[in-house]
């Protein structure tokens, strides 16, 4: 008997703090969502707002004001210079697919956590839009 509690504790010994360990990875894992609906991107303030779109795009369509162009692939290689600070509010728009989203989620795995992104065009964001 006493050799079976042994082992039992034994076995909880390595057990538990395996359990735990794993818990605990896939809570980090989990992020919040980085989606904000318009109301709510209309409603805060941003301390550089991201164009990710193609420079032919933002020639064309237009863009958002003081917004800074930055293409999928430089976010994906470096650093910008704008985004130097983690605790920079960050807003990511694209034309409504998913570049906006990808973006974010590459900045969010760099440690940007206050960065969020829209899933419609930039227009939405002006004055005066009803979309």
């Amino acid at each position: 008997m006493k050799k079976l509690n042994t082992l039992l504790l034994a076995l909880l010994l390595i057990i538990v703090p395996m359990v735990v360990y794993y818990s605990m990875d896939q809570i980090a894992i989990m992020k919040p969502s980085l989606s904000l609906s318009i109301p709510e991107a209309r409603a805060r303030r941003f301390g550089l707002v991201i164009d990710v779109r193609s420079p032919k795009e933002r020639e064309e369509l237009g863009f958002y004001p003081n917004s800074i162009p930055i293409s999928l692939e430089r976010l994906q290689k470096e650093v910008p210079m704008d985004i130097s600070s983690k605790d920079t509010s960050i807003l990511v728009y694209a034309n409504g697919d998913y570049r906006a989203q990808h973006a974010a989620d590459i900045l969010y795995n760099m440690g940007y956590h206050k960065v969020r992104y829209i899933s419609k065009p930039y227009l939405v964001l002006m004055p005066g839009s009803s979309m």
